[in-house]
């Protein structure tokens, strides 16, 4: 009795597989619904920028693929105005971004700024930031252990370091934060031109994440993580980098951004982090009129440690 339950299980499973293969081979592509292509800008401005700076691209989702392709936009007018006063963004096919220099648009605090991009094909979007104002740190916290990890298969001692922030928010108000610590590694290599060696800066970004004020307005806030350096190795220069290397300086950031550039990359992070495969997948936050991706603002203060 058990072997005729048994065969007829497997008699099922077969049926439905060969059912789910006729339905595949049934549907004509005709049938599937069109997918219009999307301006996507990623733009991200602040009053220590050195320089003005938006990507454009084009998003077409493609049927039977886990994602989309992006195609850069290089022929598009990109203007950026704060207003009263408008300026145009040049795309470098060098960089594969469009650029101005801040002294043709000051970015300064409490100023809303609008960018707009055309397309030759008659597409249009924009959107809209105003610039917060800084924060200050209260205080940055590193600490350092000697931790144990494998690279290559061999067992290596490196040090862990978690560097945390502490600011006093304020109250009264909504306020939205990032915080990031750049370690910078220095590597000797050999100068290609003089043949001295000398020492190559690499730096390695960690996200301390976002965080807001909706549940402690008023209250120290603080960001942490915890970043353990492997041999980045690679070539510089033309030359291996591997174990020739030091961490030379850490430097920690504090942003106090807009609500766009805050929800842009808490999605971000969330969507990145979401690796289980049943969960519902996390949409990338929008703030673009016709379009998709993010025109945001943050105001940065920074400050510098060197490694001990």
């Amino acid at each position: 009795m058990k072997k005729i339950f048994l065969y007829s299980l497997i008699i099922i499973s077969q049926l439905f597989l060969l059912s789910c293969e006729s339905l595949i081979k049934e549907i004509d592509p005709s049938f599937l619904p069109e997918t219009d292509s999307k301006l996507v800008v990623a733009c991200f401005i602040s009053p220590q920028d050195t320089v003005l700076a938006a990507k454009i691209t084009e998003t077409k989702l493609l049927i039977g693929t886990t994602g989309d392709i992006r195609d850069d936009i290089t022929n598009a007018s990109v203007s950026l105005s704060d207003g009263s006063k408008s300026i145009q963004l040049v795309y470098n096919p060098k960089l594969g971004y469009y650029r101005a220099l801040p002294s043709e648009l000051p970015i300064f605090v409490g100023k809303t700024y609008t960018i707009t991009v055309n397309t030759p094909d008659g597409r249009k979007v924009n959107a809209s930031t105003t610039i917060p104002n800084p924060i200050a740190i209260k205080e940055v916290k590193i600490d350092s252990i000697k931790a144990n990890n494998f690279q290559q298969g061999n067992s290596v001692t490196n040090t862990e370091y978690d560097v945390k922030v502490i600011w006093q928010d304020k109250a009264g108000e909504p306020n939205y934060y990032r915080a990031i610590s750049e370690f910078v590694f220095l590597y000797r290599i050999v100068d290609s031109i003089n043949k001295k060696v000398i020492n190559a800066p690499v730096s390695v970004i960690v996200d301390l994440r976002t965080i807001d004020d909706k549940v402690a307005d008023g209250q120290l806030l603080s960001l942490n993580r915890a970043y353990l350096p492997t041999n980045i190795g690679g070539n510089i220069q033309g030359q291996d980098a591997n174990l020739k290397t030091r961490l030379d300086i850490i430097k920690v950031g504090l942003f106090q951004t807009d609500i766009h550039y805050y929800n842009y990359h808490t999605s971000l992070r969330r969507q990145r982090e979401n690796n289980n495969p049943f969960a519902e997948p996390v949409l990338l936050y929008t703030n673009i009129k016709g379009g998709f991706g993010c025109f945001g603002a943050y105001n940065a203060t920074w400050q510098e440690f060197k490694a001990k």
